[in-house]
């Protein structure tokens, strides 16, 4: 069989119509390889190849043929970045996806991905009925893994900048009005959850905050909390308290005078609790907790509020419709977006404007209006 060389590569006849090439490149830990690679066909598509493989040395692209899976990349990524970068809650989210979704493309080499194979599975996520919630969530799993691959020097592009997942149709989020909240408090006077989720609308907070919500991070003399944990569950461990995700979710919110009262009030039961309870009360420091003293689960939560809900015969909402309410209430009483944003700890004020632009509006006519009125002395 013939050999010949090819400038750094060496290109050898191993058939009638089969060609090894071989050159050296620099491994993954900077040392010199040996490497091939065997081209089926003609003489003048081995002589491309080589001529791609020379072309990619002497620019720094070349990038080594990896016969690894997706599903073999993707659980790489999972182990080696996601679990060593992301919180136990993102890291949950992100190992159910590609558990769920990534089986269309899971035994296809990671190397040929293409913009269509991955643009097909999200066709195919939508004739089943999937939200576009949930496919642009699978979208962003999947660019970011690949994207780490490209920065592993695995992949040499990203092949899903290409992909269109599907637009998001924002409905305008939903509340009760001050009828349908006085019915649903009233109805739910008596429920375990009751102090709770009266505090949630008081406050805005979020579930997992005022679940995991401290007395040491109350201040009932100033009449302040501080945000500084969350708590949620993490499958297969339980309840875990950690820190929120981004820095302007840590805040100190003020208090107003009902929801101080209202705590106040908590206090007692708790101590009343804790002194039926006696040995067997858990000594958690958490300001809303079970009888015994342990923490609420905030999914437990949610599963009682959508029952209290339909007892109560008041329309649908969402433990987030409370949030949404103070916010409203807030931004319809002249408080600035920007206070609110802070307030409800956004991750930046143009999320608050993403979720209220039905309410700004509104606003800012009626401030533009209270302006000429004053500017025109009437």
């Amino acid at each position: 069989m013939s050999r010949r060389a090819y400038g750094t590569l060496n290109i050898e006849q191993r058939g009638p119509t089969t060609w090894r090439l071989r050159w050296r490149a620099p491994g993954p830990d900077g040392k010199l390889k040996q490497m091939s690679e065997t081209v089926k066909g003609s003489e003048s598509k081995a002589n491309k190849r080589a001529n791609q493989i020379s072309t990619s040395l002497e620019t720094g692209d070349f990038i080594a043929k990896n016969k690894m899976t997706v599903r073999e990349f993707l659980d790489k990524w999972f182990e080696d970045y996601v679990l060593t970068n992301c919180t136990e809650k993102t890291a949950q989210g992100y190992r159910q996806l590609i558990d769920c979704y990534g089986r269309d493309i899971a035994n296809r080499q990671v190397q040929t991905l293409t913009t269509i194979n991955i643009q097909s599975v999200y066709s195919k996520m939508t004739k089943r009925g999937l939200q576009p919630t949930t496919v642009r969530a699978v979208h962003r799993m999947i660019h970011k893994a690949l994207e780490t691959g490209v920065e592993w020097e695995i992949l040499k592009r990203n092949v899903s900048d290409g992909c269109t997942p599907p637009k998001i149709v924002k409905n305008e989020m939903k509340i009760w009005d001050a009828e349908s909240r006085a019915k649903f408090f009233d109805f739910i006077k008596a429920h375990k959850y009751s102090d709770l989720l009266v505090f949630s609308v008081l406050t805005g907070a979020r579930r997992g905050e005022i679940c995991g919500l401290t007395w040491e991070n109350v201040d009932l003399s100033d009449h302040r909390i501080s945000i500084v944990k969350n708590i949620g569950r993490i499958n297969g461990k339980g309840l875990i308290s950690r820190n929120p995700k981004t820095n302007r979710s840590r805040r100190s919110l003020a208090l107003s005078p009902p929801a101080v009262k209202l705590l106040h009030e908590v206090r007692g039961k708790q101590l009343a609790y804790q002194s039926i309870a006696g040995d067997h009360w858990h000594a958690t420091g958490y300001v809303f907790t079970q009888p015994d003293g342990k923490p609420i689960d905030p999914d437990l939560v949610t599963k009682a509020f959508n029952k209290m809900v339909k007892e109560a015969g008041v329309p649908h909402l969402t433990p987030h419709g409370l949030r949404h309410a103070y916010a409203s209430a807030c931004l319809e009483l002249g408080v600035s977006p920007k206070t609110v944003s802070q307030h409800l700890g956004h991750a930046s004020i143009s999320t608050t404007y993403d979720i209220y632009a039905h309410v700004i509006p509104e606003l800012e006519d009626e401030a533009v209006r209270k302006v000429a009125e004053k500017l025109l002395g009437k």
